[in-house]
């Protein structure tokens, strides 16, 4: 899980991102909460950086493995996090999606194993993400289709770490949960009234 960025969409709020609550619940903790729910998901990883001494903390105070990066570039975290990580496939959640389900996580999993691939992203339809008042960053034109892409993936670590193209293939069922991730003040408003 990605946990380290600097969040300056809202860091007004004077909160690590991470850390932002939701019904009396942090975001990481609602994440961490749904992969530990789901029967798919194996050891828990969280990559935090100078950014997040808070979110680090409380990483390690719920047993998650805790590794540090440096905050500045993501593909560089990135990288950090998956040289760290002994697996071949990993998959990629960021601590901002405070509305995950176990269960999502699991169908996800479930289509993964079945299409397999070197990257398998998580799409939310560009109609559902409307329909809850927000407005896409980036669309994709999949299969006939318009798609967001949500965050969550799992990747063949060992190409990414050869900085190798990975092929991509799409999990298009994505809904609600996988489709608000908080990077702005209203997009923390709107989860707090959807949990």
């Amino acid at each position: 899980m990605n946990a380290g960025g600097k969040g300056s969409r809202i860091s007004a709020l004077g909160v690590e991102k991470p850390m932002l609550e939701v019904k009396g619940r942090s975001c990481i903790d609602r994440v961490i909460d749904a992969l530990e729910g789901a029967q798919g998901v194996g050891r828990i990883y969280v990559s935090t950086s100078p950014n997040t001494p808070r979110t680090r903390a409380r990483a390690v105070a719920r047993g998650a493995e805790v590794i540090d990066t440096g905050g500045e570039d993501f593909v560089l975290d990135l990288h950090t996090a998956l040289r760290a990580i002994p697996a071949d496939e990993v998959m990629l959640c960021p601590s901002d999606l405070p509305l995950l389900r176990p269960e999502t996580v699991d169908s996800f999993l479930e289509s993964y194993r079945e299409e397999g691939g070197e990257s398998y992203l998580a799409m939310v339809e560009e109609s559902v993400v409307l329909s809850l008042g927000l407005t896409p960053s980036y669309v994709w034109n999949v299969e006939g289709g318009r798609y967001v892409v949500s965050g969550v993936s799992v990747v063949d670590r060992r190409l990414i770490l050869e900085d190798r193209y990975l092929e991509e293939r799409f999990y298009l069922h994505g809904g609600a949960d996988l489709a608000v991730n908080v990077n702005t003040p209203e997009e923390l408003e709107l989860v707090r009234r959807l949990a």
